[in-house]
C-alpha cells in the first residue's frame, strides 16, 4: 500500500486541483464586478456626453428660432401701431403678410405668452449710458434748463403771464406779458413755451370742436420742447384736446398723428394719461395698439434703467446677461459697438419656452441619476420637472458630460453668444443600483461557489481520512483474519500429518488429536461465518428467516456449545437462574442469527476474561413504556471498557488499544454483526462497563407472542 506521506501528497494535489479553478474564477468574478462598476461609470459618462451634445444642438436651434421670431413679432407690433394710427392705405400688404398676421401667428405658436405685455426687444444705448432707443424720460418732471437761464426781467414777465392767464378778464394782460417776454429775445425753448400759452389764450372760449381743431392743427402739437413744468408741449396740447372731447367721439387724423408723434419722440410720465384719454375718446384696435406699444417701450426703459445701474457702461462686453427687474427676469444680449451698444431684451418666459421646446423636441430621456444644468449668460438654469429653473445653490457634483454651443441674437448681428450644457451626477446610489444588485447576486454566487468548494474539499478530506482509516482497518482486518486462519490451519495440518504418518499410535492420544481438530474446525467455521455475515451485511444481502423459537432453550444450547472454548481458556461459563414462567420465552426470531450474536458476545467475554474468571449468561424480563422486553445478557469480569468507547466498539474493524490487538484474538467485526442482527429483530444491544469492573452486554428483544 502507498505510504502515509505519499497519500497526503496525493490529496494535497487533489485539493489544489479543486481549489485552483475556484480561486481563479473567484478572482476573475471579483475583477469582473469591479469592471462592471467602471463600465457603469463609463456608460453614464458616454450617455451624459451624448445628452449634453444633443441638447446643446437643439437649444441652439430653438433659441435662434424663438428669439428671431420674438424680435420679428415685436417689430411687427411697432409696424402695426404705425399702420393702424396713420393712413393704412399707404401701406398695402399681401394676404397673410400684414403685421397682425405675424403677431397672431406668433401668439398661436406661443400660447400663454402675451406679446403686448413684453418689452421692446431691440434697444440701443450710447456708450456713456444714455438711452437712444427707446428714448429716456425722467420719472418725475423737473424744471428745464432754459428756466434757469432766464434773466430777472424775463422771469417777471413769465410771472405776470401766469397770474393773469387764468383770470376771466386777464386775457389781454396775459397776451401783453407774453409779447413783452418775446421782445426780450429769450431762448428757443422759452419761446415755444410762450407760444403754447398764447395758443391756449387764443382758443379760450371757442366751442370744443373748434378748440380741438385749432389744437390738433397747431405746429406745437408736435413740439418736443418742455414747458416750465418739465412736461412736453406736444403732449400737453394733445392731452388738452382729448379732455375737450366726449367719450367715443373718435380721433381726427391730425390729432391721432400728433398723439403718436408726441409719445414716440418725447416720452414722459404724461404719456400713460394721454393714452388713457385716447382710449376713452376712441376705444378700439388703434388705441389698443398704441397702448401696447407704449407699455412695451416703458417696460424696456425700466429694464434698461436696471441694467445701467447693475452694469456700468465701462463693463459692457459682447455677452448674455440676466437682469432682475420689477417687471420680471430678462435675458439681455449685448453687442457693443464703437459708439453705441445694441441690446436685445428677451423675457425669461420666452427663453424658457424655447428651452422647454428644445428638450421636448430632442426627445431625450434623462436618467434618474442625472441632472441637467444650462449655463447661459451669467446664471445657471437647472432642469427639474420638465422645465428649466434658476439654480440658486447648484452644487458641483461630478460632470458626466458637457457641450458648448453659441446662439446669435436678433435683430442685430453681433458675435455669437456662447452657452454650455452640463449633465451632472446627482445620485450615485441610483447610478450604481443595478450594478449593486448584480454585485450582490454574482458576489453571492461566487461566495456560495467558494463555500461549496470549501465544503466539498472538507468533505473530500473527511472522506479521504475515513477511507484511509477504512483502508487501515481493512488492512488490519485482513492481517487479523490471516492470523486467525493461519494458526488453526497450521495446528490441524500438523495434527493430521502426525496421525497420517503413524506418529501417534496410542488410541487415547489419537482421540485427543481428533478432539483438537474438531475444536479448531469449529473455531474456523465461526470465524468464516462471521466474515460471510459481515460481507452480506455490507452488501445489503443479509436475509433472516423468522420462525417461532424457544429463546431459553436456544440460550442453553449456545452456552453448552461454547463450554469447550471456555474450558480451553480456563474460564468458567455458567447460566444464571431461569426467568419466571410468565415471561413469553417463545419468540419469532431467526434462531441461527440470535445464536450467532450470543456466540460472538460469549466469545468476546471468554477472550477478555482471565483464567479462573466466570462468564455469566442469562435472561431477564423488562418492561419499558408499556412494552415487554426479553433481555439476553453476557457478563464478565474482564478489564472493562471506558465510557468514551462504548459506542465505538460496535463499529466495524474497531479493536481497543494495541495491547488488546496483540493479546486477544478476533478481527473487529463480531460486535458490529451482533448490532446488525439485533436491530434487524427490532431490538437493541447495550453495554454496561467500567474500567477494572468487567462488562455486561445485553440484547433486548421485544417480547411478542406467537399470535402477534
Amino acid at each position: 500500500m502507498p505510504s502515509e506521506p505519499s497519500r497526503k501528497q496525493s490529496f494535497f494535489w487533489q485539493a489544489i486541483l479543486i481549489l485552483l479553478p475556484v480561486a481563479v474564477l473567484t478572482v476573475l468574478g471579483l475583477f469582473s464586478l469591479r469592471q462592471d462598476r467602471v463600465l457603469a461609470e463609463q456608460e453614464a459618462i458616454q450617455r451624459g456626453q451624448s445628452i449634453a451634445g444633443r441638447l446643446a444642438d437643439h437649444i441652439r436651434g430653438a433659441l435662434n428660432r424663438q428669439l428671431a421670431e420674438y424680435g420679428e413679432a415685436n417689430s411687427m407690433l411697432r409696424i402695426a401701431r404705425r399702420v393702424g394710427l396713420f393712413l393704412p392705405t399707404r401701406f398695402p400688404f399681401a394676404p397673410g403678410q400684414r403685421p397682425e398676421d405675424f403677431i397672431q401667428r406668433w401668439q398661436g405658436l406661443n400660447p400663454g405668452l402675451d406679446l403686448f405685455a413684453m418689452p421692446v426687444s431691440d434697444c440701443v444705448l450710447n456708450l456713456d449710458g444714455e438711452h437712444c432707443a427707446p428714448p429716456l424720460y425722467p420719472l418725475a418732471p423737473s424744471p428745464p434748463e432754459w428756466l434757469l437761464e432766464l434773466s430777472p426781467e424775463q422771469r417777471q414777465f413769465m410771472e405776470d403771464e401766469e397770474q393773469t392767464e387764468f383770470k376771466a378778464d386777464g386775457t389781454d394782460a396775459a397776451q401783453e406779458a407774453i409779447r413783452n417776454f418775446i421782445a426780450t429775445e429769450p431762448p428757443k425753448s422759452a419761446l415755444a413755451t410762450m407760444d403754447f400759452h398764447l395758443l391756449l389764450l387764443k382758443t379760450r372760449g371757442l366751442p370744443a370742436a373748434k378748440n380741438v381743431e385749432h389744437l390738433a392743427n397747431s405746429a406745437l402739437a408736435r413740439s418736443g420742447q418742455l414747458t416750465e413744468t418739465g412736461l412736453p408741449i406736444g403732449q400737453l396740447i394733445c392731452y388738452r384736446a382729448l379732455r375737450l372731447l366726449p367719450d367715443n367721439a373718435g380721433l381726427i387724423g391730425p390729432l391721432s398723428e400728433s398723439i403718436t408723434w408726441a409719445i414716440e419722440n418725447r416720452p414722459s410720465i404724461l404719456a400713460a394719461r394721454l393714452i388713457a384719454e385716447a382710449e376713452r375718446v376712441a376705444p378700439g384696435k388703434d388705441t389698443g395698439l398704441l397702448k401696447a406699444w407704449w407699455n412695451s417701450e416703458d417696460r424696456a426703459i425700466m429694464v434698461l434703467r436696471d441694467f445701467r445701474e447693475q452694469h456700468p457702461a465701462g463693463t459692457w462686453t459682447n455677452a448674455l446677461l440676466w437682469i432682475d427687474s420689477a417687471g420680471g427676469r430678462f435675458l439681455l444680449a449685448l453687442a457693443p459697438g464703437t459708439s453705441s451698444c445694441h441690446l436685445g431684451i428677451f423675457p425669461s418666459e420666452v427663453v424658457s419656452k424655447a428651452l422647454d421646446d428644445a428638450v421636448a423636441k430632442a426627445d431625450i430621456s434623462v436618467p434618474p441619476y442625472a441632472r441637467i444644468a444650462l449655463e447661459i449668460g451669467d446664471r445657471t438654469l437647472a432642469w427639474r420637472q420638465n422645465h428649466f429653473f434658476l439654480a440658486t445653490n447648484l452644487l458641483s457634483p461630478p460632470v458626466l458630460g458637457e457641450a458648448r454651443a453659441a446662439v446669435s441674437s436678433p435683430p442685430h448681428q453681433g458675435a455669437p453668444y456662447p452657452f454650455q450644457v452640463r449633465v451632472f451626477l446627482a445620485d450615485r446610489n441610483v447610478l450604481y443600483a443595478r450594478q449593486h444588485q448584480r454585485t450582490l447576486l454574482f458576489g453571492g454566487l461566487i461566495l456560495a461557489s467558494s463555500l461549496a468548494a470549501l465544503l466539498g474539499l472538507m468533505a473530500a478530506h473527511r472522506a479521504f481520512d475515513r477511507q484511509r482509516e477504512l483502508n487501515e482497518l481493512k488492512s488490519n482486518f485482513v492481517s487479523s483474519v490471516s492470523h486467525e486462519l493461519r494458526a488453526p490451519i497450521a495446528s490441524v495440518r500438523l495434527m493430521a500429518e502426525n496421525l497420517a504418518g503413524g506418529k501417534v499410535a496410542e488410541p487415547l492420544k489419537q482421540q485427543e488429536y481428533f478432539g483438537f481438530i474438531v475444536q479448531e474446525c469449529r473455531r474456523l467455521s465461526s470465524l468464516i461465518e462471521n466474515v460471510l455475515d459481515f460481507s452480506r451485511i455490507e452488501q445489503g444481502r443479509k436475509q433472516y428467516e423468522f420462525e417461532p423459537a424457544d429463546l431459553a432453550a436456544l440460550t442453553r444450547t449456545t452456552v453448552k456449545l461454547m463450554e469447550p472454548n471456555a474450558a480451553e481458556k480456563g474460564v468458567r461459563l455458567e447460566m444464571s437462574p431461569a426467568p419466571p414462567a410468565t415471561l413469553p420465552i417463545e419468540l419469532t426470531v431467526d434462531d441461527r442469527a440470535i445464536q450467532q450474536a450470543l456466540v460472538n458476545l460469549i466469545d468476546n467475554a471468554i477472550k477478555h476474561s482471565a483464567k479462573g474468571e466466570t462468564v455469566t449468561v442469562g435472561m431477564e424480563r423488562k418492561t419499558t413504556a408499556g412494552t415487554d422486553w426479553v433481555c439476553l445478557f453476557v457478563a464478565d469480569h474482564g478489564p472493562g471498557i471506558p465510557a468514551a468507547e462504548h459506542e465505538k466498539i460496535f463499529e466495524r474493524f474497531y479493536r481497543r488499544g494495541s495491547e488488546l490487538r496483540r493479546e486477544t484474538q478476533g478481527v473487529g467485526i463480531g460486535l458490529s454483526v451482533v448490532k446488525h442482527i439485533v436491530e434487524a429483530h427490532g431490538g437493541c444491544v447495550m453495554v454496561q462497563s467500567e474500567v477494572g469492573r468487567g462488562s455486561r452486554f445485553t440484547i433486548e428483544l421485544p417480547a411478542r407472542s406467537q399470535d402477534e
